[in-house]
């Protein structure tokens, strides 16, 4: 986890966020880039992430293939 620039992070819920932040702060990691990746398609998962990358200025990752209804 130290040589990491990137983190790639799945959220549904508000203690996913704060789980990756404990994380951060435990282990003085400060990746360049987190990425947030909504766990489902759920309006709440999805606005749960939009909101925490705008707020952290992180960045999203969402998986197109499932919006596109493409397994």
């Amino acid at each position: 986890m130290k040589r990491a620039n990137e983190i790639k992070h799945p959220v549904a819920m508000q203690k996913h966020v704060e789980e990756l932040e404990e994380l951060f702060a435990k282990t003085g990691v400060n990746p360049k880039l987190v990425y947030l990746q909504p766990i489902s398609q759920k309006v709440s998962a999805t606005k749960l992430a939009i909101d925490t990358c705008i707020a952290k200025n992180w960045r999203l990752s969402i998986q197109v293939h499932k919006y596109l209804g493409i397994s």
